[in-house]
């Protein structure tokens, strides 16, 4: 069922006129800013029922009249130049040039298993909307070495996007995104976004020169996936004090719930910094203070909500349901 619904997005999507290029967003039309506004309302409901149904059906549901709504929404002349600042749970987030932006969200399937949902919205004055379709994984053998479009999306909700350099006189960025991904781990992405000739969205560059614990480079590495424990909180952010990508270093520990070894946050620190070759090279122990204890995600002063603005996981039970 959760395929399908991806796949609505773009039998949804193919049924607009859309153009391959065209003019920077400008002014908003007060007729258009008003009928954002109503759809706005009528997708809130939408993303609450998304997150917060026990039902499965419905959840499914909201979500495949979320994706109509969001394209229909888009669908008016200028309407890049509206935030939809009241839609708390879809993560909507800018370029650092703004020339584009991306809508995702995420659903949940089962404790076990979540689809993400998304699309690429060019700065343009008429519809320039690109989906995302989440394949997740399990359709790729090597995800962090597997170079994509955006019908083979990995799939995670992006709460970041900074300028990462350039590639063949092109810029490209870097997407941090968030999976809940299981009841006892959750995941972290460190992706990278170009756009091909044509305007299309491409997932995936080896710019990296990490290393494993062993000291072994890992030169193909197109992006980097962090997989952690459900009841942790694990930093992976862009620091331009430091001038480069912070994240967290994660060890191998016992489950506290019986799921078996998961790996933990230490309270050490790596860091992605740019080099002269174009590469960005990875330095440990940015900092020197080690915490007695991996942080523990805690509530936010914002009413409860998390980074994506939905309401607290109850972790008592290693990943029970959104409050």
């Amino acid at each position: 069922m959760h395929y399908r619904t991806a796949v609505v997005f773009v039998l949804f999507l193919s049924q607009l006129s859309i153009p391959l290029w065209g003019q920077s967003a400008g002014e908003l039309a007060k007729k258009d800013r008003q009928v954002l506004e109503e759809a706005e309302g009528r997708m809130a409901a939408l993303v609450e029922t998304v997150y917060t149904d026990s039902s499965a059906e419905l959840r499914f549901q909201a979500c495949r009249d979320l994706i109509r709504e969001l394209v229909t929404a888009l669908d008016r002349p200028n309407s890049f130049a509206y935030s939809f600042d009241a839609l708390p749970g879809m993560s909507i987030q800018y370029a650092p040039d703004r020339s584009f932006r991306i809508f995702s969200w995420e659903l949940m399937v089962d404790r076990d298993g979540y689809r993400h949902y998304g699309a690429i919205q060019k700065n343009s004055k008429e519809l320039e909307l690109e989906p995302l379709v989440d394949r997740g994984d399990t359709w790729l053998e090597n995800p962090e070495n597997a170079i994509v479009g955006a019908d083979n999306w990995l799939g995670y909700v992006v709460y970041t996007i900074v300028e990462g350099g350039t590639y063949e006189d092109r810029p490209y960025y870097f997407v941090l995104g968030y999976d809940s991904y299981e009841a006892y781990r959750r995941r972290k992405v460190l992706d990278v976004l170009r756009f091909d000739a044509g305007g299309q969205a491409v997932f995936g560059l080896p710019v990296f020169e990490t290393y494993t614990e062993s000291d072994l480079l890992l030169a193909d590495r197109v992006r980097m996936i962090m997989i952690y424990g459900a009841e942790a909180t694990m930093a992976l952010r862009y620091d331009a004090d430091l001038g480069g990508v912070v994240y967290e270093n994660l060890v191998l520990v016992p489950g506290s719930y019986g799921e078996g070894p998961v790996s933990m946050p230490d309270g050490s620190y790596n860091m992605l910094v740019l080099g002269e070759n174009g590469v960005w090279r990875e330095e440990t122990q940015v900092f020197t203070h080690k915490y007695e204890e991996a942080p523990r995600e805690v509530p936010l002063p914002s009413e409860g909500r998390d980074l994506l603005g939905r309401a607290k996981r109850d972790s008592s039970g290693g990943g029970g349901g959104w409050r």
